[in-house]
């Protein structure tokens, strides 16, 4: 087995207030609605548990195709100040991806400036951090346009 060690660290700017942009995190209407994996990709959750020591299952993948599991235990949250868990990916049964997120909340004059640090490993050459970031990148660009009450 091999793997490799990765990071992709975001900031993101909102002109809403953190109150709300939380929110979007820890309400499952919101998560699916910007959470969504693309166009062609399906996303369902077959669990949603927004609580410290809980766990959400989420499963996405091209419509009609391959289903990917994640799963993400709350290790804290701090109600508009940080979110913190650990996350897998699997695909086929096969461990993919395992690490930590870190999703901070700050105040600013125009709203709320969000940071999000997904560390992990990287297993076997079936993931890398190029790929989360782009999924980040795109989820966050989702999660933009749903806080602008616009089509995520």
């Amino acid at each position: 087995m091999s793997f490799t060690a990765g990071t992709v660290d975001l900031t993101k700017d909102f002109a809403q207030p953190i109150d709300v942009v939380f929110a979007a995190w820890s309400k499952e209407e919101a998560q699916r609605a910007w959470s969504d994996p693309g166009e062609g990709w399906e996303m369902s959750f077959d669990r949603f548990r927004f609580a410290v020591g809980d766990v959400d299952i989420c499963r996405f993948g091209p419509a009609g195709g391959q289903n990917y599991v994640n799963e993400n235990r709350y290790l804290e949250i701090e109600a508009g100040k940080r979110i913190v868990y650990s996350t897998s990916l699997e695909d086929k049964g096969r461990l993919t991806f395992a690490g930590t997120v870190v999703v901070t909340f700050e105040e600013t004059e125009a709203g709320t400036r969000m940071r999000l640090v997904e560390q992990g490993l990287y297993f076997d050459g079936q993931d890398d951090v190029a790929g989360h970031r782009s999924g980040w990148e795109s989820m966050l660009g989702a999660l933009g346009r749903y806080l602008l009450g616009g089509r995520a």
